[in-house]
């Protein structure tokens, strides 16, 4: 490709264009993508008391007219990830567990990492509060924050035993900002759409920093997915 020419954007059918998620984790039309791999998550039950604030969350958010630009994820499958672990589709040095080679199947890494779970002791959870709304990036996440000092360690102890044991250390593993998604966009914004996404965020940010409290998870569980639809105990 030349620089002082690049190739035009994708682009829908209705002339509209795609983000990066297309063709990696939805298709065009924003169903969703075979996309598989496996990570450390706290999945957030029925049960725990953020997981209503998240589902009103996510149904105030499918009221704006700028939602048609994005798919929206099931509750079932809404966690926090505490240490990403490796995906197919991303076969380079940085990304990949140096117990294997690059063209090794994922199969074989799900293999060594049930194994060397067997050694972790996991926590019995980590408390989080409310930071943000990331709403300009690809994925509408909830941006979380370690409660206390003790919170932050305990979650920079077990994530540097995990990419030790799993010999896999992301590029930001030192700075990486904790989240639970909600959707991811597909296709990019409009000028209205912008601005009624922006009010939003003002609006909910200042409601959920109120209104948010605790989030205190479960303990972490290695999982496993074909797709972001679904993070399950087996393949």
């Amino acid at each position: 490709m030349n620089p002082t020419n690049p190739e035009p954007a994708a682009t829908n059918g209705n002339g509209r264009t795609l983000t990066k998620a297309v063709g990696r984790k939805f298709h065009a039309d924003g169903t969703v993508r075979y996309f598989p791999g496996n990570t450390v998550i706290c999945a957030i039950a029925p049960s725990n008391g953020v997981y209503e604030r998240l589902i009103a969350l996510a149904e105030r958010f499918r009221a704006l007219r700028c939602a048609a630009c994005y798919t929206l994820l099931p509750p079932s499958s809404y966690h926090m990830t505490v240490i990403q672990g490796v995906c197919d589709e991303d076969r380079k040095p940085e990304l990949w567990t140096r117990l294997l080679p690059l063209d090794a199947p994922l199969e074989e890494s799900d293999r060594v990492f049930r194994e060397k779970w067997r050694s972790v002791r996991a926590p019995d959870g980590f408390r989080m509060s409310f930071d943000s709304l990331t709403t300009d990036g690809v994925a509408l996440t909830v941006n979380l924050l370690p409660l206390t000092d003790s919170d932050a360690r305990a979650l920079r102890a077990f994530r540097d035993d995990i990419a030790e044991k799993f010999a896999l250390r992301f590029p930001d593993h030192d700075d990486y900002r904790f989240h639970i998604s909600l959707g991811y966009r597909i296709v990019e914004l409009a000028g209205r759409e912008e601005e009624e996404l922006l009010q939003f965020k003002r609006q909910l940010e200042s409601e959920l920093a109120a209104s948010f409290g605790v989030f205190a998870s479960g303990p972490p569980r290695l999982v496993f997915f074909k797709d972001m639809f679904a993070f399950e105990d087996s393949r």
